[in-house]
């Protein structure tokens, strides 16, 4: 009697960055390929060679029939796949699944999707794992020639945009979490906090405020920053940002702080603001610019706004307990 075949028999298209994970990506690509077939009976491999390639990628992997588009990387290669899953009407497109086998430095988002760390397993995922319909994030960026990117994990602007600058010019043989805290750390000495004019919508209305901001996170996932822990218990899954704005303090407080930006406790940090929002919108009025994060990604500067777009992706992930 023949074994059934439980591979996915749908057409996939997987979306490799070779360079992720300081090459790992590229240096694994036999194991990789074995790992596919194991799981997919119909997979076709499409490596990136630049920045941005893997938002062509996706958009002609959409244009020619794939069902599952997988993004093989880190966090910057999911996004730029995410982004490619939205077509020239500005429309995403709801109908394609998107995965992700993390091979990357920076892993974040596997970790809001609670994907196992080994490949055979996250490749399982990728194939036969639950699928929930994710909120998306649409960041709009400028005022006189708008720049529209999308995102499905976090955004921010301040000193975390900062940051996410300084750490991608870093090596990061040593790990995600040790560039970013020491990304975070050399920003910390030097930035100064911006006054930023807020308006947002909450389950209650339109709220406006100006306040000092040091950094904003807006979360749809739940970790950021090589680990930050900033999703402030949401769910990708509820059609609202979970918003937290640090207040700025002296570079030794900030330091005796930081920790709470990775053990889940940033409701506890003095001064914090945290509220759920529909969309938001962020302005500058007074002082330095604040550069806008997207899944670990610099992209441009506030001014902008920031929009979720209610159960728009299926993902494949692990539901957690």
């Amino acid at each position: 009697m023949q074994a059934e075949d439980s591979r996915y028999h749908e057409p996939a298209v997987f979306i490799v960055n070779p360079k992720a994970g300081a090459g790992r990506a590229g240096r694994g690509r036999a194991r990789l390929k074995e790992c596919i077939q194991r799981h997919f009976s119909d997979a076709r491999i499409m490596p990136t060679e630049r920045p941005r390639h893997a938002t062509e990628l996706a958009r002609r992997a959409c244009d020619e029939g794939a069902r599952t588009i997988v993004a093989v990387g880190g966090d910057g290669t999911c996004h730029e796949v995410v982004h490619g899953l939205v077509g020239q009407d500005g429309e995403l497109r709801s109908d394609i699944v998107f995965a992700t086998v993390p091979l990357g430095t920076g892993s974040d988002l596997q970790k809001s999707l609670n994907l196992p760390k080994k490949l055979d397993e996250a490749m399982a995922v990728a194939a036969q794992g639950h699928i929930a319909r994710w909120d998306i994030g649409r960041a709009t960026m400028g005022d006189e020639h708008p720049k529209v990117e999308h995102f499905i994990n976090v955004a921010g602007f301040g000193a975390n945009g900062e940051v996410v600058r300084r750490a991608n010019r870093m090596s990061k043989s040593w790990g995600g979490l040790a560039t970013f805290y020491i990304a975070t750390v050399q920003t910390a000495f030097s930035y100064e906090a911006p006054v930023v004019k807020l308006r947002w919508e909450a389950e209650d209305g339109i709220h406006e405020r100006e306040t000092d901001v040091l950094s904003a996170f807006l979360a749809n996932g739940t970790f950021c920053g090589g680990g930050m822990d900033v999703g402030n218990h949401g769910a990708p899954t509820d059609g609202f940002f979970d918003v937290t704005i640090l207040p700025p303090d002296p570079f030794v407080v900030q330091l005796a702080r930081s920790r709470r930006l990775y053990d889940g406790s940033l409701d506890r940090w003095p001064g914090v603001k945290q509220f759920r929002a529909r969309w938001v919108e962020a302005r500058v009025v007074e002082g330095t610019e604040a550069r806008i994060d997207l899944d670990g990604e610099q992209p441009g500067s506030l001014p902008a706004r920031f929009d979720i777009l209610h159960g728009r992706l299926p993902v494949r992930c692990v539901p957690r307990a």
